[in-house]
């Protein structure tokens, strides 16, 4: 397909990538923020403890056929646990990504993948993009890669996001006698912090990890200042941490939370809202939008919206679907995200 191919640029950690990209990027920030962060720790742009090691980092820029109006960006890369899901940026408004444009940049974005020297189809193992882009993907890596894509999508999730403006009034929690006040996370926190972060991922299946792998991410989390906790504590007993909040993903002005998780024991307290909003305090004062991803059939959305999260609704005017297709698990190597 070389009229198509010929849309498509790539970049790694040879190339570098270009200015215009990086433009494109900053300008989405919110949207970008699946893609944009890592790139800024990949290339230096902000510190991450260890450095990312890994060399497999691929971004794929769609431009309108003729121009170099950037339409999409797609990313193929790999964190400091795993590879990533295909992860594809839609620069142009959502209203004007009509059926034909998804299936010619699509097309293409598959085409220059399989033909990427040394890429391999099994890398593929989901596509996680706005709804409407994800299955137009999908559509075309069944087509072209010949893999069939798994029937119930892996998540289905409304972009929200919270400003200082949308940011709800502070509210006690129901059990204030036991809650301890709110903090960063801290090397000691590690064995809790792991058991938590296990029990979070057995909530997203196919991308479970290990017991040694969780402890990995809590070092990780706890090394780069990511993840604040809410702890509580009965009489007698030893302070025991009921919710966990991570923002692994952050730059210029905008900061994503990427795990909230409270054991059952916890639930029904108020602990996940009164952390969830101590944090968008905190980062308000530093950032203009905090953004998270809310599954639609999360029963969590009520309290992101008393925190002041907007956009976590089918019927509001601001909503944004997001939905991650996986791919035969016979066929792929499954990453983590």
């Amino acid at each position: 397909m070389p009229g198509l191919l010929s849309s498509i640029q790539r970049f790694d950690l040879s190339t570098g990538i270009p200015k215009a990209v990086w433009t494109a990027l900053l300008a989405n920030a919110a949207r970008a923020n699946l893609i944009l962060p890592h790139a800024e720790k990949v290339f230096g742009r902000q510190k991450f403890t260890p450095k990312i090691k890994s060399t497999e980092q691929l971004w794929l820029v769609y431009s309108k056929p003729g121009t170099s109006e950037i339409q999409f960006i797609l990313s193929c890369t790999e964190g400091p646990l795993a590879k990533y899901p295909l992860f594809i940026l839609p620069i142009v408004p959502i209203a004007t990504l009509a059926p034909k444009l998804l299936k010619s940049a699509m097309e293409a974005l598959c085409s220059a993948l399989l033909n990427e020297p040394g890429f391999k189809r099994e890398r593929v193992f989901s596509v996680f993009s706005v709804e409407i882009v994800t299955e137009a993907f999908a559509l075309a890596w069944e087509k072209l890669a010949e893999i069939s894509r798994v029937k119930d999508p892996y998540y289905d999730a409304f972009l929200s996001v919270c400003t200082v403006s949308t940011l709800g009034p502070q509210q006690r929690a129901a059990v204030t006698s036991e809650t301890l006040e709110p903090r960063r996370a801290e090397e000691q926190d590690i064995k809790q912090i792991a058991k938590l972060c296990c029990q979070f991922a057995a909530t997203s299946e196919p991308f479970l990890l290990s017991e040694e792998k969780a402890e990995e991410e809590a070092r990780l989390l706890i090394a780069n200042k990511q993840v604040w906790v809410l702890e509580m504590q009965k009489h007698n007993e030893k302070p025991e941490i009921a919710t966990i909040v991570a923002v692994t993903r952050k730059s210029e002005g905008v900061a994503t939370i990427t795990k909230v998780y409270t054991p059952a024991k916890w639930r029904g307290k108020g602990c996940a809202k009164t952390l969830v909003r101590h944090v968008c305090v905190e980062l308000l004062e530093k950032y203009k939008q905090i953004v998270l991803y809310v599954g639609v059939e999360n029963p969590a959305k009520m309290v992101y919206s008393h925190v002041g999260f907007q956009g976590i609704s089918g019927g509001s005017p601001s909503a944004e679907r997001w939905l991650e297709i996986g791919f035969d698990q016979s066929k792929v190597e499954l990453g983590h995200w």
